[in-house]
């Protein structure tokens, strides 16, 4: 056990139990996207909140976790991480913060937590394995975190590891040129449409990441574009060299004038439905609207008579149905033995960072320690350079004795220096010594505990 604060006349082993890593400490909540837990995961999302939301969301869990609180919503789930005693204490808070039960949420801990968000990471746990874009979330995510002031820097590092082992999973399974699910689906369902029925056109709403995507697949195959936007100009600018081959107008336009087409394809960044009960889609013209949109933009009640709605149900019930022609507990299994080999790789690491982190707490001690020494009384003649060189000397020493120093080794040390000090301020030393090396060691690092 580490010598009480003050203690001057044991010479007990300094530590005898291994300390608490920063992995064992990783907690992890996750839901993830299914017909139950649809309106749960809906209420959730921050996917359409604006920075000055998110941050007010994460300081509201921050506060209510005392340390920061890792938040990730993509189109398939919501993930919370952070540095606490248990996966349930983490669950508590969100809970706690949002006024919603998780019902169906899983919990990890420690290794279990690392591996989890790995498989989210790396696209193995996604709509379509192999998944590209949740990897870019991921990364997204950490940097906005990263400039959170009350982000926990070690919760920050184990993240960084979890992009670091995705990148390789990716790599050892073959997932290195996959686009993002969403578009693998609307691809097969357009690439399905048009081996039914002639596609005369297609309306567009929104220009971001997506909808640009959604119009380059759209002229791949000839289909004729209308781009909707509230500005039109900038939707033009965004799209570049595709906009000479689309047509655009704005949302007074669409609602006064909808083209007849019919394929509907939205893209909108919106926190509640824009057409719902309250307000039908323009047109009533028979066709399908395929929502893209996360949260999603067009509710059911939305569409009128003979009109077709493809959200989010049944982008999940396609997913599951592309799944079942890949042989995935074999592919998962792959993925397994890739982990665990990763997971040795990351002990390593971490225990390289915690000695770091412990060499320099140990050297910032001492230096601390022996500007009261050079400042003291007793250091009489002064000896300032004696002394700082002493206190190096020290920290080092401390560094490299892996936790087996004892007070007898302390004075032992400090006793026979060759150093040309005084022996009052010697006395100094070793009484400064032994009330600190108890609070030192409380930091060591699991790899430099000993029995």
């Amino acid at each position: 056990m580490p010598f009480p604060r003050g203690q001057t006349n044991s010479a007990d082993v300094v530590m005898s139990h291994a300390a608490v890593t920063p992995l064992d400490r990783l907690s992890v909540v996750t839901l993830r996207m299914s017909a139950p837990t649809l309106k749960t995961i809906q209420s959730l999302t921050t996917e359409a909140f604006n920075t000055q939301e998110r941050e007010r969301f994460l300081q509201d869990l921050a506060s209510n976790h005392g340390r920061g609180v890792f938040e990730m919503s993509t189109c398939n789930r919501v993930v919370y991480a952070g540095m606490s005693d248990g996966a349930e204490d983490l669950r508590t808070v969100v809970e706690r913060v949002s006024g919603l039960a998780l019902e169906g949420a899983v919990e990890f801990s420690g290794k279990e937590a690392w591996e989890h968000l790995v498989m989210v990471a790396s696209g193995l746990d996604a709509f379509v394995l192999g998944e590209l874009q949740v990897l870019g979330q991921m990364r997204t995510a950490i940097e906005r975190h990263r400039q959170f002031e009350a982000m926990d820097a070690e919760l920050v590092r184990l993240l960084e590891h979890v992009v670091w082992a995705s990148r390789l999973v990716r790599k050892h399974l073959g997932f290195t040129r996959t686009t993002a699910s969403m578009l693998n689906l609307a691809t097969l369902s357009l690439d399905d449409m048009m081996n039914t029925e002639q596609l005369g056109g297609c309306v567009v709403l929104g220009s971001g990441d997506m909808g640009r995507k959604a119009v380059e697949a759209l002229l791949e195959r000839d289909i004729p574009v209308t781009v909707v936007s509230r500005q039109p100009e900038r939707a033009r600018d965004r799209l570049g060299h595709l906009s000479d081959k689309v047509a655009f107008i704005d949302f007074e336009g669409w609602t006064k004038a909808p083209p007849r087409v019919p394929l509907v394809i939205s893209t909108l960044r919106v926190a509640t439905p824009t057409y719902g009960s309250d307000r039908p889609i323009p047109t009533e013209a028979p066709l399908t609207v395929m929502d893209f949109s996360w949260p999603p933009s067009i509710d059911e009640d939305g569409l009128h008579p003979g009109q077709t709605l493809m959200g989010m149900n049944h982008w999940i019930r396609q997913a599951h149905g592309l799944d079942a022609a890949i042989d995935r507990p074999a592919l998962l299994d792959k993925a397994k033995l890739e982990l665990d080999r990763l997971e040795r790789q990351l002990e390593t690491q971490l225990a390289v960072a915690a000695q770091s982190d412990f060499r320099s707490l140990v050297h910032h001690t001492l230096a601390t320690l022996s500007e009261g020494w050079t400042a003291s009384p007793l250091n009489e003649p002064p000896q300032d350079a004696a002394v700082q060189a002493f206190g190096r000397e020290l920290a080092t020493w401390l560094c490299n004795a892996h936790g087996e120093v004892t007070l007898d080794h302390v004075r032992e040390r400090v006793r026979t220096t060759d150093r040309p000090l005084s022996p009052s301020l010697l006395e100094r030393v070793e009484d400064d010594l032994v009330r600190t090396i108890g609070d030192l060691h409380t930091h060591l690092p699991a790899s430099e505990v000993r029995p």
